[in-house]
């Protein structure tokens, strides 16, 4: 049996890796709850617990409060069967690059199976090589070009969102739906070539053809 959109959502794993801000800590546990998310882990957190976490969390403060502080990376990858960096800048480090709505396909397929973890960098510097090495793809959010630079809690709710359409919400019931959008976003005429008539883009939507 196919594990379900609330399942797939519970076994992804938001690592936030030497977070030096405590205020960026409890919006991330807030950014997550809203998006149904509720693992969060904090590699060597400067400064956790503090009240303007707590704060910040809002209605989140029992993320929060479940937050696993790990010693290291590797320990918050523990069991995991699939690990995706975040990272604004170019890496040789992996060998696959995709931006973060490809990456949460991903993610939600691996977690029919187990646990997924999506990894953060410190506010500053982002993820280390050595931390970048330890993750098997690497996601990015395609910003404006220009004038990229996401606060950790504004990229963690992008990143949240993007796994909740691509699990199963309203507008994007399947992962084969999201699919489909990213296809039919890049073709400028004609139907998506991924398109079965799911109804997942406006190609396939009221088309009588089927493949």
């Amino acid at each position: 049996m196919l594990a379900s959109a609330e399942q797939r959502l519970s076994r992804i794993r938001v690592v936030l890796c030497r977070p030096t801000h405590p205020g960026n800590i409890g919006a991330a546990a807030r950014a997550i709850k809203t998006m149904g998310l509720s693992q969060l882990a904090l590699v060597e957190p400067k400064l956790h617990p503090h009240p303007e976490s707590t704060a910040r969390a809002s209605g989140a403060v029992d993320v929060l409060d479940r937050a696993r502080v790990c010693a290291t990376l590797d320990e918050a990858l523990a069991g995991c069967v699939l690990a995706i960096g975040l990272s604004a800048r170019h890496r040789e480090l992996v060998g696959k690059v995709q931006s973060v709505r490809e990456a949460s396909i991903e993610a939600i397929e691996h977690a029919s199976t187990g646990e997924v973890a999506m990894v953060f960098g410190t506010e500053t510097f982002g993820l280390t090589n050595d931390d970048v090495g330890r993750c098997q793809t690497l996601a990015f959010i395609p910003a404006n070009p220009d004038y990229g630079s996401l606060n950790l809690a504004a990229a963690v709710q992008i990143v949240a969102y993007e796994l909740r359409m691509a699990a199963g919400s309203p507008d994007c019931t399947t992962t084969r739906r999201a699919r489909c959008a990213i296809s039919a976003s890049s073709i400028p005429s004609g139907r998506a070539a991924c398109c079965r008539g799911c109804g997942g883009c406006s190609r396939g939507r009221g088309s009588s053809t089927r493949r």
